[in-house]
Formats: C-alpha cells, sequence, structure tokens
C-alpha cells in the first residue's frame, strides 16, 4: 500500500514539473550594474558605443548611421507558446561626424503586433498523387546506362 502512494505522489511530482514556467533572456543582455543604454550625444561616437555596449543587433538597413540593440524577455508555461513580458529597443543615431545625434528608447508598450499572412502562393504544374511519386521513375533509365556511361565493348 505505501508503494502504491509513493508512485502516486512520484507521478504527481512528474507532471508538476511540465508547469513549471520558463523565462529566456534574447538580444543585449545588460551587464552588473546597467540599467540602460545611454549616450551623450555630441560627445559619444560610434567608436565609443561600441566599445561599451559591443556590436548592435541591428545597423538600418536604408541608414547605415542607425545602431538598434534589442532586448527581450519571454515566459512560457508547460507546452504553451511562449510570450513577450518585456522588450526594449535602444536606437542610436548618428551624424555624418559619427557623433550620436539621438538616442531613443522603445518598449514593449511601443510594440505593434504584426500577423503573419497564412495564405499560400499556388504554383503552376502538376500535382502528383502519392502513387505518381513513388512509381514515377520506375522503368526510366539513365541515358548512357547506369552510372553515365555507354555499353561495354
Amino acid at each position: 500500500m505505501k508503494l502504491h502512494r509513493v508512485i502516486i505522489a512520484a507521478a504527481a511530482l512528474a507532471a508538476l514539473q511540465g508547469c513549471v514556467s520558463y523565462r529566456s533572456a534574447h538580444g543585449y543582455v545588460l551587464e552588473r550594474g546597467e540599467t540602460e543604454l545611454a549616450a551623450i550625444v555630441g560627445v559619444d561616437s560610434k567608436e565609443s558605443v561600441l566599445a561599451k555596449y559591443g556590436e548592435p543587433s541591428l545597423i538600418g538597413t536604408f541608414d547605415r548611421n542607425a545602431w538598434y540593440y534589442v532586448s527581450a524577455l519571454d515566459a512560457s508555461r508547460a507546452f504553451f507558446r511562449p510570450k513577450t513580458t518585456a522588450r526594449t529597443v535602444v536606437g542610436f543615431h548618428f551624424n555624418d561626424e559619427g557623433l550620436v545625434s539621438n538616442v531613443e528608447t522603445l518598449d514593449l508598450a511601443d510594440s505593434v503586433d504584426v500577423k503573419i499572412a497564412s495564405k499560400t502562393t499556388p504554383t503552376r504544374g502538376k500535382e502528383l498523387g502519392f502513387w505518381e511519386q513513388l512509381l514515377g521513375n520506375v522503368g526510366q533509365l539513365p541515358a548512357g546506362g547506369f552510372g553515365g556511361q555507354g555499353a561495354p565493348n
């Protein structure tokens, strides 16, 4: 009877482990003692920002003088999809001389949820069934015989 209770308790503990929440950090992680990413406008340069914070997460595609440091915290429980609990994007904008001209900070409240379109583009051509795919090449030999070589002399 005691063995039965031990087995039930072990199964309950194993089931509870699936309910544990997991947290993960992505992108730039603040070092100890850092509370935010900051730069002095007109004083800090690309080199000083690079020395302080390392390579940026993103560099602007159309504006190479815009550097972005992105960080996100996700939490998930059991088998559910992870949910972003915090996101920060710090953008450093540089002028033509390479000095910081603007620092912009955005958080999760500033973000916009983008829905991905689930539609697919149809392709032209013949749709092959299972048997056509499986048996489609049976009986077809390469042009030069086996191994791409002609018949033996």
